[in-house]
């Protein structure tokens, strides 16, 4: 064991501790210069300790992305401290959860989205960070986010050490190799996290709490925090699917379902909600003696304005003639439309020729290919001609695909732009699906789109064939519509 909290180490000046593990403190330190640098020191003289800070350089360095840490130096003083220097970073978002609790949706996607754009660049060079946590996002002074803590990452396909068993996939305790879908289960954790203020699968110990990510269903966002959109929520759930094939196929596709909006009353109660939150925040934090002075304001306030509303006050101006008459022409020029009852069945479906009617048919005006009584038997009443009802409504097109064309090879860490056509126009509540499968199996996600057109980052599950298919589906359970037509089925090459 050697000194915890040195003064300096080499030619670094330590300020103060801010933040470890079991294994390392991490230090507010300076240069020579005066510049502020994040100084990690190994609490054993351990040559496991000195791999982990080379490995956590070598990988930054090869990957060499904008949005990850990098670390400038490691060696070893000679007073035996093993140490590594990185760039400083003010904050991080552990810091930030335990300080405010919860965030709004805007500040949730404010920090994820550079995380989730530096995940799939690693995804995209065959990386997975394995230990996607919020003490590993940093916030900088000038308000940038960077991801650190890549000595835990591995190829694709490998098997990492365990990590911290609160942002874990329920798939890293078992023998599966890991893959991008193990790092955007964390980043699901942590949005969950910050948007109801818990974890999803908190438990007492590491073991509870890993088997509770592998057996439980986290509570509904919405019941936790009423104010949240039902689109976010959904978002949520889904990256924290228990299969890999039903989470999201990329960290950003998954921040784009995040940020889809809800309506515009919903918006307003989530304002409302984090506004009203923060002002009793601020009531509880408040002295005892300003409280009651405030209360005592707001109660002569009170009498005040119930003294001012027992005063007469004027009778109000009696009705312009003029403008009344206006009015009065006005309404008796406005057209009126009259409700007639209708047989049973849909209104709009009788209206509206179906795809078999005629030519002819649809000649006719409407009111001469009303459904006439069909004679029946002498004994039986006559009866309507059933109608279509208004479940089923008209047929959908079926979606044409137009990019890439049938058989197309692509490298395997190529982008792919799927592009298809649509005749008709998707009804309130529909969104497109982009299915891609290889070997009759789903490759690990669904793209949902209102547009026609979507990119996929390099081959979901290695090089080989795959399938892609575009169908019409509902947003609230992604079931297909049962009026739609699926598109036809064509193949594409990564190798």
């Amino acid at each position: 064991m050697i000194l915890r909290n040195p003064r300096e180490i080499d030619e670094y000046t330590i300020h103060k501790p801010v933040g470890g593990s079991k294994s390392f403190t991490v230090y507010h330190a300076s240069d020579v210069s005066g510049e502020d640098v994040a100084l990690k020191a190994a609490l054993n003289r351990s040559a496991q300790d000195l791999a982990h800070l080379r490995r956590e350089r070598e990988v930054a360095r090869h990957l060499l992305l904008p949005g990850l840490r990098q670390v400038r130096h490691v060696g070893q003083s000679a007073d035996g401290h093993i140490y590594s220097v990185m760039d400083w970073a003010e904050l991080t978002l552990r810091e930030e959860i335990d300080k405010r609790r919860r965030f709004s949706r805007e500040a949730v996607l404010r920090y994820l989205a550079p995380v989730a754009q530096t995940l799939d660049e690693m995804h995209a060079r065959e990386y997975v960070h394995c230990d996607v946590t919020p003490d590993h996002i940093l916030i900088t002074e000038d308000g940038r986010v960077l991801l650190s803590g890549v000595a835990q990452a591995r190829r694709r396909g490998q098997h990492p050490a365990p990590g911290d068993a609160r942002y874990s996939a329920p798939e890293r305790n078992t023998a599966q190799p890991t893959g991008p879908w193990s790092d955007i289960y964390s980043l699901g954790v942590i949005a969950y996290e910050m948007l109801t203020g818990r974890l999803p699968f908190p438990g007492s110990s590491d073991e509870e709490t890993r088997r509770n990510h592998a057996v439980l269903t986290p509570s509904l966002p919405r019941s936790v925090r009423r104010s949240l959109g039902r689109d976010a929520g959904r978002a949520v759930l889904r990256a924290l699917a228990k299969e890999p094939a039903d989470r999201f196929h990329s960290a950003t596709a998954f921040i784009e379902g995040l940020r889809k909006r809800e309506s515009t009353s919903i918006a307003v109660q989530h304002g409302l909600s984090d506004f009203f939150g923060s002002l009793f925040g601020a009531i509880r934090r408040t002295p005892r003696a300003v409280k009651m002075m405030l209360l005592a304001l707001v109660m002569v306030g009170a009498a005040g304005a119930a003294v001012l509303a027992g005063l007469p006050g004027e009778d109000p101006p009696p009705p312009d003639p003029r403008t009344a008459t206006a009015e009065f022409e006005a309404a008796l020029s406005t057209p009126v439309t009259i409700w007639t009852a209708q047989p049973v069945g849909s209104p709009e479906a009788e209206a509206t020729p179906t795809a078999d009617t005629s030519a002819e048919a649809e000649a006719t005006p409407t009111a001469a290919v009303t459904s006439a009584p069909t004679p029946t038997s002498e004994t039986g009443p006559p009866t309507a001609t059933p109608a279509p009802t208004a479940a089923t409504g008209p047929m959908h097109v079926a979606p044409q695909l137009v990019e890439p064309a049938d058989v197309t090879h692509f490298a395997v860490d190529g982008n792919v732009d799927f592009i298809w056509s649509f005749g008709g126009q998707l009804r309130a509540g529909e969104s497109f699906d982009l299915r891609v499968w290889r070997q009759g199996e789903p490759a690990w996600g669904i793209a949902r789109t209102s547009a026609t057109e979507y990119r996929l980052r390099g081959a979901p599950n290695g090089p080989g064939e795959y399938s892609w298919q575009v169908v019409v589906v509902r947003d609230d359970d992604g079931q297909v519509v049962e009026t739609s037509k699926r598109s036809a089925v064509r193949r594409v090459f990564w190798d």
